[in-house]
């Protein structure tokens, strides 16, 4: 079964496809990748053995973005039509 890693915003896809093994939280392979400032207890982890990848083309990826980028884009004009519609009401 592959595995996609999608960036929406750059419209760029990877698959991925391989063997995945557990591992374990007393395996000493899994102890070496736990960070030290990570502060919950590691029960498992995957290990994938890459068989094949590919980079898709972007042709047929939907551009998406965050919510955050969005606002912060739209945010001088949702500011002029909050102003307009003050005038409009007879604020100043």
């Amino acid at each position: 079964m592959p595995l996609f890693f999608m960036d929406y915003p750059n419209r760029w896809r990877l698959k991925m496809s391989g063997q995945v093994g557990v591992i374990d939280a007393d395996d000493a392979c899994l102890q070496s990748l736990v960070r030290a400032d990570y502060g919950a207890r590691v029960e498992r982890g995957l290990l994938i053995h890459v068989a094949g990848f590919d980079r898709n083309c972007p042709q047929h990826i939907a551009k998406r973005h965050e919510l955050a980028d969005t606002e912060q884009a739209t945010e001088a004009l949702q500011a002029r039509i909050a102003d307009l519609e003050r005038q409009l009401s007879g604020e100043t």
